[in-house]
């Protein structure tokens, strides 16, 4: 596969059509955010039970995404999701007091501050983190090690599955 927007080999694999232009959709400050949101929201405990952010090549595969995604919508959806990585990259002041922006925190500290935004009581704070959590979602688990752990048996959702052939019986 390529990269989107340079045609240029890379490590994430996005379906591309023939038919879509090729195209970002997230400037480059907000595409940092995106990657720093995608490290703390799937992040994982390891055996001490210390906080490991997500690998890069999820983190990448997710941004890589969405920056696809929304570099072909329309102009409106674009210049929307630039205003939600600003606040998504701003509140943290106003959520956990922290004097940061997001994407400079460290993983335990993003990590609490998205579950912060979720258990806000203010509906808006947690519509923040759903209007990246949920595109997100869609391309962490849609192939590779995170796809398996959902139970699915194929290396990606768009693979043949391989039905078992029973032997042929000698007449």
């Amino acid at each position: 596969m390529s990269d989107v927007a340079s045609g240029q080999p890379s490590g994430t694999e996005v379906a591309l059509d023939r038919l879509d232009w090729p195209v970002r959709g997230l400037s480059p400050r907000a595409r940092r955010v995106v990657f720093a949101y995608a490290e703390a929201m799937y992040a994982d405990e390891d055996e001490t039970g210390a906080i490991v952010p997500a690998s890069s090549a999820v983190c990448e595969r997710a941004a890589t995404w969405l920056d696809h995604s929304v570099g072909r919508a329309s102009g409106d959806l674009r210049r929307g999701f630039a205003v939600l990585t600003w606040l998504l990259e701003m509140m943290p002041l106003f959520v956990i007091g922290a004097f940061s922006r997001m994407s400079r925190l460290p993983v335990e500290r993003r990590v609490g501050y998205l579950e912060a935004l979720e258990r806000s009581r203010f509906g808006l704070f947690a519509m923040l983190l759903v209007a990246f959590k949920v595109p997100m979602s869609v391309a962490v688990f849609e192939e590779g090690e995170e796809l398996t752990s959902t139970g699915f048996d194929r290396p990606s959702t768009t693979a043949r599955r391989r039905l078992p052939t029973a032997p042929e019986q000698a007449p």
